[in-house]
């Protein structure tokens, strides 16, 4: 069986520029832990798997799939409109839909006219002649400060992250990127459902 290596290449930080493919679908899968303030917080733990697409020509994003926080799992769909800066979070089995104000603009590309990350290692997952080389930027990922790793052709292959929340809660967590494909199978998934456009605003989050 080959073990999985990961070997690191560090060097000099640069700002040298790759740029998101313009349309593209995969599966985003993570996990994260949000620790409330106050005394003697409990964490809280999150899991979740999607079905993504991203329309950077249009600035929408479209996430469907489930989401597990401690134990107690739910279907959602998450519309991102950059336009506009609104996001949408609809609860699949309730058909109810929140609305709310992004604070974090839209990253079509990492480095030099980009959102001005830094790399910070240029490496591989691999052994021998079974290779994935993938560079590692230092960058801010859905308003935390992060890291992300991109593959040849900027095809994005995950990211770690940290911070505060919208309500002050400390967050930290992982997201992977797997069976990427060029282009959107189904522009529709894109189009906002008639409770959305009438709820009222629920607030900001922050990315």
């Amino acid at each position: 069986m080959l073990t999985l290596f990961i070997i690191v290449s560090v060097f000099a930080l640069s700002h040298q520029q790759c740029c998101f493919p313009s349309q593209w679908e995969g599966i985003e899968s993570g996990s994260m832990a949000s620790v409330p303030q106050g005394n003697n917080p409990v964490p809280v733990f999150t899991s979740f798997n999607y079905l993504l697409s991203v329309d950077y020509s249009k600035h929408l994003l479209y996430l469907s799939g489930s989401v597990t926080t401690d134990g107690q799992t739910t279907q959602i769909k998450v519309i991102r409109d950059y336009s506009a800066k609104i996001q949408y979070v609809i609860d699949v089995s309730t058909n109810t839909c929140k609305k709310t104000v992004m604070t974090d603009k839209e990253v079509t590309c990492l480095g030099t006219n980009g959102d001005n990350s830094t790399v910070v290692a240029k490496t591989y997952f691999g052994a021998g002649g079974q290779q994935l080389p993938f560079t590692v930027y230092r960058s801010v990922f859905n308003g935390y400060p992060s890291t992300l790793s991109v593959a040849e052709g900027c095809i994005p292959v995950g990211a770690t992250y940290h911070g505060s929340d919208e309500n002050g809660n400390s967050v930290i967590g992982s997201i992977g990127y797997h069976s990427i494909t060029p282009g959107i199978s189904d522009l529709s998934v894109f189009a906002v459902p008639a409770n959305c456009v009438a709820a009222p605003l629920a607030g900001t989050v922050v990315g």
